[in-house]
């Protein structure tokens, strides 16, 4: 007997990062569920922070990542030094 198929319940999300230049998500990821999404933003932001710490404090010391699905905004993660 088939199964059917399982799709991601966010078959493409938009991880857009601003640091004082917009990157744009052009491909896409797709992730089970907004859990998920949730973790890799933090993960990405992560990454992002750790491998340009220096640029950080030189440059906007902000950093954001906004999520979007194909409904559009999910949430933003927004890091700043004030």
């Amino acid at each position: 007997m088939c199964q059917p198929t399982r799709r991601a319940a966010y078959a493409a999300l938009f991880f857009y990062v601003h640091d004082g230049v917009d990157v744009v998500d052009q491909a896409g990821t797709e992730l089970p569920d907004l859990a998920a999404a949730r973790v890799e933003a933090v993960r990405l932001a992560g990454r992002m922070l750790s491998d340009d710490a220096e640029k950080f404090w030189t440059s906007s010391r902000e950093l954001q990542v906004t999520v979007r699905g194909a409904d559009g905004h999910l949430f933003t993660i927004l890091t700043s030094v004030r």
